[in-house]
């Protein structure tokens, strides 16, 4: 068959056509393998408090050069090039940020304290997910997690479930372990609801400038009531709630958790959820005081809606910028705020500078009730306090703190007097086992006060009555007011408590104790090994 020398030309142009355009389609190349890894727990090492590493796939000490595209979702993240281990670090240069920047504390709250490693090696894409949640550093050297969320019952939550985020887990305290503190943390509704609201103490009348306080207790919303609730449902395995000191709100406030831009709350909401939904609200704190520098200064007598030094005072945490001024005045216990409930060992505030000893030059006379009417007419001489030395709205109450002594005011000028209230069933003990008593005492910061001390002689016979026997003054002393306000006293023959006055004969061995009987009342220098009662006092300046 013969071929046109034009057909044969036309063909090799098109072979030679196809032969170029086959060639010049580029090869794609061969995409890199990805490979995801979350470590356990067990595979993250601490270096310090806030720097972990951990065995990286894929990289040894011999290619760590080759490494690419080594990035992380927060924090720092670096290669160690002897080892091959990746080091990252959860909080940088911390100290250094300014107030108004995003802190890297904050930025590692929002993303619930998961990172999220990635790097390129040997043609394979790796993305390394675990956790770095905050720690605290002990004094021994020991390198622990500063908060532990725990259930309802008082139980820690596993690892596994301490690093989800409010959406994946709910939890109903938080256990700081750096103070011991165990925090009641709030709930979307019921008896712990973000938004409920509070007067402070056993107040239940709303301050007139303020609206009603709101809560779901059932019951008066405030702050004693939301203490007992807590103690008698043993939220978290606990019966022993009560109001947060100043310190103890410090403690978990934090000005790098806190964006002013964002009305993110000084708090770290991965632990402590809905604070947000309160940003620059107030929550109460257990201290009390009649309007020292205060809410209102101008008193109404009887006016329980405002301004009188029975309504007081007490100090609250802002959740804002401001929370650590010092200034921030205290606010009304008639005003509805929100609260947190608080358990473990008393963060006392800053000593009080108003202590006084009373005047020993001073005489104490004893009150003459012939009649033995004391105990009808007793509010004339004392009023019960609260567990914060706030005047109790109801002064019939069959529990309280501490009472208010106000027979010697006009003596004893600018004095004010408190009394422990005590348990019948306290052990007795020696003289230095009331000393250390009174250590115990001035740490739980009774009635808001750390000056607690043991009564002098002349002190705690001012507790005893002149019964005016046989119609004469300072014959016969007995037991004062001991079936209303001392109604814990022991009332028996010789039943001493204990003073600080030394025995002039033997003040190395002896100190006065005065025997609180139904006559014939007295003290006596007893043996300082003996173990008898004891009942302490508080002595301060009047706040004017």
């Amino acid at each position: 068959m013969k071929y046109n020398k034009f057909v044969v030309l036309y063909a090799a142009i098109a072979l030679v056509g196809c032969d170029n355009e086959s060639s010049s389609v580029p090869t794609a190349p061969t995409p890199p393998a990805s490979q995801e890894v979350t470590l356990k727990q067990s595979d993250i090492t601490l270096r310090s408090q806030n720097e972990l590493s951990f065995t990286a796939p894929g990289i040894t000490a011999s290619n760590a050069s080759e490494v690419t595209g080594l990035t992380s979702n927060f924090g720092t993240v670096s290669i160690d090039m002897k080892t091959g281990d990746i080091v990252f670090q959860s909080i940088v240069n911390s100290d250094a940020l300014p107030a108004n920047n995003t802190s890297s504390e904050l930025v590692a709250s929002q993303h619930d304290y998961q990172f999220e490693v990635k790097y390129n090696v040997a043609n394979i894409q790796y993305t390394i997910l675990g956790h770095a949640l905050p720690q605290y550093t002990k004094e021994s050297g020991e390198i622990v997690t500063r908060f532990s969320k725990v259930d309802q019952d008082g139980k820690p939550l596993e690892h596994s479930e301490q690093v989800l985020p409010l959406k994946k887990q709910d939890w109903s305290c938080v256990v700081d372990n750096k103070t011991e503190l165990t925090w009641q943390t709030l709930q979307p509704s019921g008896d712990y609801a973000f938004d409920s609201t509070y007067y402070w103490g056993d107040r239940t009348i709303n301050h007139r400038d303020y609206g009603q306080a709101v809560c779901g207790l059932g019951t008066d919303c405030n702050t004693d009531n939301l203490i007992a609730a807590a103690n008698a449902s043993k939220l978290c395995g606990i019966s022993d709630w009560r109001l947060p000191t100043k310190k103890e709100w410090q403690s978990v406030l934090n000005l790098k958790m806190l964006s002013d831009e964002q009305r993110i709350s000084p708090i770290d909401s991965f632990y402590f959820p809905y604070l947000d939904a309160n940003y620059d609200e107030a929550y109460w704190t257990g201290t009390f005081t009649q309007y020292s520098e205060g809410h209102d200064n101008t008193a109404v007598k009887e006016d329980w809606q405002g301004s009188n030094e029975t309504v007081g005072d007490a100090y609250v945490a802002w959740m804002g910028s401001d929370f650590a001024n010092e200034k921030n005045p205290p606010r009304s216990t008639n005003e509805p705020w929100f609260s947190m409930l608080v358990h473990g060992p008393v963060m006392l505030d800053d000593a009080h500078d108003d202590t006084v000893a009373t005047d020993d030059s001073k005489e104490l006379k004893r009150e003459i009730v012939k009649s033995g009417d004391e105990n009808t007419r007793w509010q004339q001489r004392f009023v019960k306090l609260g567990n914060s030395a706030q005047t109790l709205k109801d002064q019939t109450v069959a529990d309280w703190a501490c009472t208010d002594e106000l027979l010697y005011r006009s003596v004893l000028e600018n004095t004010r007097i408190f009394w422990q209230r005590i348990d019948k069933n306290t052990p007795l003990m020696s003289y230095s086992q009331a000393e250390q008593y009174v250590q115990t005492i001035n740490d739980q910061s009774l009635c808001g006060r750390n000056d607690w001390r043991l009564p002098t002689e002349k002190e705690l016979k001012t507790l005893l009555v002149d019964d005016f026997y046989y119609d004469m003054e300072d014959l016969s002393y007995r037991a004062g007011y001991v079936n209303s306000v001392f109604n814990d006293t022991v009332v028996e023959d010789n039943s001493y408590y204990w003073t600080s006055t030394k025995s002039e004969t033997f003040p190395e061995t002896e100190r006065m104790a005065v025997a609180f009987q139904s006559e014939w009342a007295d003290s006596s220098a007893e043996n300082m090994e003996r173990l008898y009662r004891v009942r302490l006092i508080s002595t301060s300046k009047i706040k004017l």
